[in-house]
């Protein structure tokens, strides 16, 4: 079946994600929580991945229950009841500050999965990229501490339109992939989802940094697909 990921603008294409698998993915019927759990990409200024990959998860036939202390985008609105809204995306933060919060949040909203992007503020920041997978390490750890069962979908992060940082973020994306095979368990899949290749962001930002309505787009699909095969296998 093909999935439509629904414009939050007024791009002017529509993008279909094709999947054999949702149907049976959500067969069960239970209610999935998935936090959404990084920095600024993930908590989007006015807009994010978080939206386009909610619609696509609805009319997919799936029951998802985004978790998270956060509501709000950096520029502070929602769009009331047009999506669930719940995240733990923050603005500037490095890992190493999501780490120092990360057990109470869980505890708090139990999340069933997480889509953790996040590092870029570190790598741009000039920090080693060895160090941020560390703590990267430590975030997943203590989400396992609270659910032995918790599935993590790590993002080999989206490129920087800047040379000298692109080849820090290409070193870390490398590292979480060695990370993510190191932790997967068949109880607590960690996977690496390449949210890197084909993300363009000279084209698919608006800063250089963060995702327009192309990269939202682009993202939610990668997600969406991570998804499905965590839910298929």
């Amino acid at each position: 079946m093909c999935t439509r990921l629904r414009l939050v603008t007024g791009l002017q294409v529509l993008v279909l994600f094709c999947s054999i698998t949702v149907d049976t993915a959500a067969a069960d019927g239970e209610v999935l929580r998935i936090m959404p759990l990084g920095d600024s990409i993930t908590q989007g200024y006015d807009a994010s991945y978080r939206e386009p990959l909610w619609h696509a998860l609805q009319d997919a036939g799936w029951e998802v229950d985004f978790v998270g202390s956060m509501d709000r985008y950096y520029g502070g609105g929602i769009r009331p009841q047009q999506y669930d809204p719940d995240h733990e995306g923050h603005w500037g933060w490095f890992a190493d500050e999501v780490l120092a919060r990360i057990a109470d949040w869980a505890a708090r909203t139990e999340p069933d999965v997480a889509l953790v992007h996040l590092g870029t503020n570190d790598i741009g920041s000039g920090q080693e990229p060895l160090d941020t997978v560390k703590e990267v390490e430590q975030i997943v750890a203590l989400l396992r501490q609270q659910n032995p069962n918790i599935h993590v979908l790590l993002a080999a992060i989206i490129p920087i339109d800047h040379a000298e940082a692109n080849k820090r973020v290409k070193t870390y994306n490398a590292a979480l992939g060695v990370l993510a095979r190191s932790l997967d368990d068949a109880r607590s899949r960690i996977l690496l989802v390449d949210q890197f290749s084909g993300f363009d962001a000279s084209q698919d930002t608006y800063d250089g940094l963060h995702p327009n309505e192309s990269g939202i787009q682009k993202m939610a699909i990668r997600w969406l697909s991570a998804l499905e095969r965590l839910r298929s296998e």
